[in-house]
């Protein structure tokens, strides 16, 4: 490696390591790779590059894993190949893994500044996924003498975008892509953003300052409250009352029974909180009434208070959507930097988030190149998201039936699961453990297409099938199993 020479490209350090451990897990010996491609100082004054780290182990199996990243990146995480959901980190199972920053650092997890840099916003949105790869099936080939037999991208969340991103736009990268609650339309979920932050407001006991105090605007009994009466009203859509909503698409929940009939209590609403609730769940939408951004299932096991509420007590808010500020420079065109979303213009300011979705969405339907190529997709989305809508990642894959035709042609490439009781990154009460990559390694090397993926664990620990879409889970009474129909 020594005399690897490479455009654009220095070498920061490698080290070969030949033990440790990564979250309880042993890793085997292998060659650590940090690398910056393409330094630069940004438009505003700022130090830029695309950073990235490659674990090459001694003993390879011929395959190559980019390991997505979250949020908007800014730090090289560990390549150890994680979110392979039932499988262990995929360095120990003899891949070479990578992970970048997508092309800047940020002082936290938080830090979008990033935005105010033309060309760190498109490396972030794309570009960066073709610079890293590109050089890491290089490094691959001069290491081992050999590219890659197989290659795959595999995150969750904007690693889920990045894994759809580098299909419709880098068809021949991978072979396969492994997608968990992507963040398909982010320009237009930040309509989201500022339309639940208004919903929350608007009922929201206020500070002594007149700001909103959004984790009050329901106490945990409240919204204990409000997920046992949609397990009561829809439990039993398929087919069997257990406690567990399987089917949270067809919920059509009505929060009118719990609306206090006097005084509020533990044990009742009030008629703001609920039609704050199902505003916020029927999805922004501008005067006219036309829809923004998907509506969100109702699901009992959603993540509402993490993304809609926090719980802070006193200002400022802490919720999900209260502290990104990847609208002000990321997604605003130009980058706002004071844009409060609590002020947010439904007829006006989607239009200034949509001209970055050129460079940041992962939403066409047009899949050609990586269909004709041998591609193979698995997304799986949480029914119970509460940040990123499971209906709009369901409606993308509506646009590809609607492409192609029909359903078969477009499940011969793509196929999408979506889980009940779960939240965003797999957090929540439904069976969330699946062996996803297991399951795309053997359609994209085998030609074994997944068919009902089994998912493990929840509250309570159960199993249940995880339906490729369009099909649904229903419970069979003569064989007291679920099965996929």
């Amino acid at each position: 490696m020594a005399d690897f020479r490479y455009r654009d490209l220095r070498i920061a350090s490698t080290e070969l390591v030949l033990g440790g451990n990564h979250d309880e897990v042993a890793l085997p010996p292998h060659c650590v790779v940090t690398g910056y491609l393409e330094e630069r100082v940004g438009v505003d004054g700022v130090s830029y590059a695309t950073g990235f780290e490659l674990r090459l182990p001694t003993s390879w199996n011929e395959r190559f894993f980019f390991q997505g990243g979250g949020g908007t990146d800014g730090s090289i995480n560990p390549a150890v190949g994680v979110n392979t959901i039932g499988n262990e980190p995929a360095l120990t199972l003899g891949y070479a893994v990578v992970s970048t920053d997508a092309g800047h650092t940020a002082a936290n997890g938080r830090d979008a500044s990033f935005g105010l840099d033309p060309k760190a916003r498109i490396d972030w949105g794309y570009n960066s996924l073709d610079l890293v790869t590109t050089v890491a099936k290089a490094l691959i080939q001069d290491s081992y003498g050999m590219p890659p037999r197989y290659s795959y991208i595999v995150g969750n969340s904007n690693g889920g975008r990045q894994g759809l991103m580098a299909a419709q736009r880098f068809a021949n990268h991978f072979d396969g892509v492994l997608a968990g609650s992507p963040i398909i339309s982010q320009s237009r979920g930040h309509v989201a953003t500022a339309w639940d932050l208004a919903a929350m407001a608007e009922i929201a006991p206020k500070d002594a300052e007149g700001r909103p105090l959004l984790a009050k605007a329901y106490s945990d009994a409240d919204l204990a409250l409000i997920n046992a009466e949609i397990a009561r009203q829809c439990d039993g859509l398929d087919g069997l009352q257990d406690g567990v909503v399987d089917s949270p698409a067809l919920c059509e929940f009505d929060p009118a029974g719990l609306i206090c009939a006097g005084d509020k209590s533990d044990t009742c609403i009030t008629s703001a909180q609920a039609a704050a609730f199902v505003k916020v769940h029927d999805g922004a939408r501008n005067a006219a009434g036309e829809q923004l951004y998907a509506p969100f299932p109702y699901d009992a096991g959603s993540d509402f208070r993490r993304w809609k509420l926090g719980d802070a007590e006193e200002w400022p808010n802490n919720g999900s959507r209260a502290t990104n500020t990847s609208i002000r420079y990321v997604f605003m065109t130009p980058p706002d930097p004071d844009f409060d979303s609590f002020a947010f213009d439904f007829e006006t300011d989607p239009a200034k988030l949509s001209a970055s979705s050129d460079y940041t969405s992962a939403n066409s339907a047009d899949m050609d190149a990586f269909r004709f190529a041998g591609g193979k997709v698995i997304v799986y989305h949480g029914m119970g998201d509460q940040g990123i809508s499971a209906i709009d990642t369901r409606d993308w894959y509506e646009s590809l039936i609607e492409r192609y035709g029909d359903v078969q042609t477009v499940q011969d490439f793509a196929r999408l699961y979506l889980m009940p009781g779960i939240g965003h990154s797999r957090v929540g009460t439904g069976p969330d453990t699946f062996s996803g990559l297991d399951a795309l390694v053997a359609w994209v090397e085998e030609g074994k297409a997944p068919v009902a993926l089994i998912a493990s664990g929840g509250e309570p620990e159960r199993e249940r099938p995880l339906c490729p879409y369009p099909s649904t889970i229903q419970y069979e009474t003569a064989t007291s199993s679920f099965v996929c129909s």
